[in-house]
């Protein structure tokens, strides 16, 4: 899956189709390495699915019987806050690093198919050094990195040593992403609790303009995620505003904003169909259906999140091939101001 000179740039050129294109040719190809994050995946969804089911169960229990007299839900939630909080903080941390580590994983794998650098090559290492890297991570971890840079030990051995970094970086950059998200929601609410607005207007008003700001800092947190893999320097508030650049100079933001928005939609509602569907079965459905239902919802908040890792990496090297085009394209030398004489030399055009 190697791009040419000519490939780059029309890389660069991909608009919002040409995007979802690319990522679907990406999945079936199914580069090396792939199969290992699709693994972390299928943690992932059943981790989320389950932070539901036990959210569902340990809140909503809860608060049933909050009109109750004396408001006994809100005396058993004060009573049995110690166990629900234990199991938040353990259902995200389980979460956020299976996400973070999958989106490296993802990463690392579809890079090389682009441009190869994923890492840069170390040639100057000595052959002992590179096996006590490799022999420093388990051996499925070492083999995974050996197949995707098709055996050049080298760079799998750089990435070994740089692995830990790598992960700070991607960690540190979502820690950003989530305090301006948790700004922007504390400067929403203060702004409607001063304005007063009626319930209908700041449903509509209000939801439309949180639901444009969480989407920008969504895309742009995607895309940083990538350049914190990719880029030594690039982490927290400085992957953020590079990617902001990245996105807005190349012209491509509404397209990347549009799908990350739509798969991010499409995990939420999967998520919730399954709260209402199989939790809390509202519509009355049998066992079997129920389990029937949690499996397709599973299958699809897998599908969903291959494609939105798939999909962040494919954004980033759309916005850096459009860049690079852009970039040739100005540094290319104008010509018209001299005559290339016959051994080579340019000369001034004469009069």
């Amino acid at each position: 899956m190697g791009k040419a000179p000519d490939q780059g740039a029309a890389l660069g050129a991909l608009g919002l189709a040409g995007i979802c294109r690319e990522t679907l040719h990406v999945i079936r190809s199914f580069p090396a390495g792939f199969n290992f994050m699709c693994g972390m995946l299928i943690t992932l969804s059943f981790s989320l699915l389950a932070h539901v089911a036990v959210s569902r169960a340990l809140f909503s229990d809860a608060f049933a019987s909050s009109s109750d007299a004396g408001g006994a839900g809100f005396v058993r939630l004060a009573a049995n806050w110690a166990p629900f909080l234990v199991a938040e903080a353990a259902f995200l941390f389980i979460i956020i690093f299976h996400f973070l580590v999958s989106a490296a994983f993802c990463v690392i794998s579809v890079a090389p198919g682009y441009n190869g650098i994923a890492t840069e090559a170390v040639a100057d290492r000595d052959a002992r050094f590179v096996a006590r890297d490799l022999r420093e991570v388990p051996g499925f971890i070492a083999q995974y990195f050996l197949r995707v840079f098709r055996g050049d030990s080298r760079r799998a051995a750089r990435l070994v040593r740089s692995g830990f970094a790598v992960f700070v970086r991607v960690a540190a950059t979502s820690c950003v992403a989530f305090l301006l998200l948790l700004g922007y929601t504390a400067l929403l609410a203060a702004v409607a609790v001063l304005m007063h607005l009626p319930r209908p207007a700041l449903l509509l008003v209000g939801g439309a303009a949180y639901l444009a700001g969480a989407t920008h800092i969504g895309a742009v947190w995607r895309v940083a995620c990538v350049l914190s893999v990719m880029e030594d320097g690039a982490r927290g508030s400085r992957a953020m505003h590079a990617s902001d650049e990245l996105l807005t100079a190349g012209g491509k933001f509404w397209a990347a904003a549009t799908v990350f928005a739509t798969l991010d939609g499409c995990a939420v509602a999967v998520q919730l169909a399954f709260g209402a569907l199989v939790v809390d079965n509202r519509v009355g459905l049998s066992v079997l259906l129920r389990v029937a239902v949690g499996a397709v919802m599973a299958a699809t908040l897998w599908a969903t999140s291959v494609a939105v890792l798939v999909a962040q990496v494919v954004v980033y090297f759309v916005c850096k091939s459009y860049r690079r085009h852009c970039e040739g394209s100005v540094r290319a030398p104008a010509k018209s101001l001299t005559d290339v004489g016959r051994k080579g030399r340019d000369t001034r055009n004469r009069k």
